[in-house]
């Protein structure tokens, strides 16, 4: 019988990346805007300067690669911070330009919650990281509360490999939707948003030995696996008193109604109810996204899975409205 879902990532978390670069499609940058970082392309199998910070790419440079099928650029890890705050600065924008397609509103938003939540989750202790989450959090209900299109055009993006930081955001989508779909107020979906991105922080401060062992964990291991919620309190505490909603999320996301969970071995509604939102969605988002141990299923069979192996650890109500949710919108059903 399958209890839960493994809560480490297939990767190092971003805490402890090795690659010194980041990929970023350059359908993301603008022609003739400036760019504050330097962009590299693969050659060879090396990475290669093509054009320093603040200089502008041009239009004809952007054909250019396009004409060649090159579809990425690649960003020095040094500069994560600055390519970060860049796109910050342009998902306001984007976000808000009339004559941008909806799905390009949606690749861009996901591509720079990614690359924000990257840079956040370096030092989350940073008194500018929940400020950073909240702004961004702000920008996802605001745009998948336009309507149905608009979160059908982000859980197409929302199949994807496994890494701490993209399962994040995903998470945080699926958490954020289950809410509207409850009719919870834009307050609540706002610090549920916020809690959902931040659920996994306190693997920072979990052995890197842990987090990416490739076999199974020791009763010991697990032991320290299991006190990431309360790591991420800790993290998180330092920035002062946190939100209820935003707690709860973070502490309660692998507590199960039947009693069986952790930290605290909460039983039915004694788990908060943002907690049951996050513990759900975090699970379904395992399940359809690849692991190094498993193929991403497709909703409908991720659903069932739930239903057959995991349905006494998980608030069936809300599975229930799980359930309604990706049947009506998710391409992947």
């Amino acid at each position: 019988m399958i209890e839960s879902t493994d809560t480490r990532g297939d990767v190092p978390s971003p805490t402890h990346r090795t690659d010194p670069f980041i990929t970023l499609e350059f359908a993301r940058l603008r022609a003739d805007e400036d760019i504050p970082f330097d962009l590299y392309v693969l050659n060879g199998g090396q990475y290669v300067l093509f054009r320093k910070a603040h200089l502008p790419l041009t239009m004809d440079d952007l054909n250019a690669f396009k004409a060649r099928g090159i579809v990425q650029f690649y960003v020095d890890g040094r500069a994560k911070k600055s390519l970060a705050r860049y796109m910050e600065q342009e998902l306001a924008v984007r976000l808000k330009d009339p004559n941008l397609p909806l799905d390009e509103k949606s690749a861009f938003l996901m591509e720079a919650s990614r690359i924000i939540m990257d840079d956040l989750f370096t030092h989350p202790e940073s008194p500018d990281t929940l400020p950073r989450v909240r702004a961004l959090v702000e920008h996802t209900v605001g745009f998948i509360a336009t309507g149905r299109q608009a979160f059908r055009s982000v859980i197409k993006l929302c199949t994807h490999d496994y890494y701490t930081y993209t399962h994040t955001l995903h998470v945080e989508v699926y958490s954020v939707a289950l809410g509207m779909q409850l009719g919870m107020s834009q307050s609540f979906l706002k610090k549920l948003g916020e809690g959902a991105l931040l659920h996994d922080v306190g693997k920072a401060k979990v052995p890197p030995s842990i987090l990416t062992k490739p076999g199974p964990l020791t009763p010991d291991e697990w032991l320290v696996m299991k006190q990431h919620p309360e790591y991420g309190l800790d993290l998180l505490r330092v920035h002062g008193e946190l939100d209820p909603i935003v707690e709860a999320a973070v502490v309660g996301h692998h507590e199960r109604i039947d009693g069986r969970g952790y930290p605290y071995g909460l039983k039915s509604h004694e788990v908060p109810l943002p907690g049951r939102i996050v513990a759900l969605a975090d699970i379904y988002d395992a399940l359809t996204t690849n692991r190094s141990y498993h193929a991403a299923a497709r909703s409908f069979d991720a659903l069932n899975i739930i239903k057959d192996h995991m349905l006494g650890g998980v608030d069936p109500e809300l599975f229930k409205e799980l359930v309604v949710l990706l049947a009506r919108n998710d391409p992947n059903w």
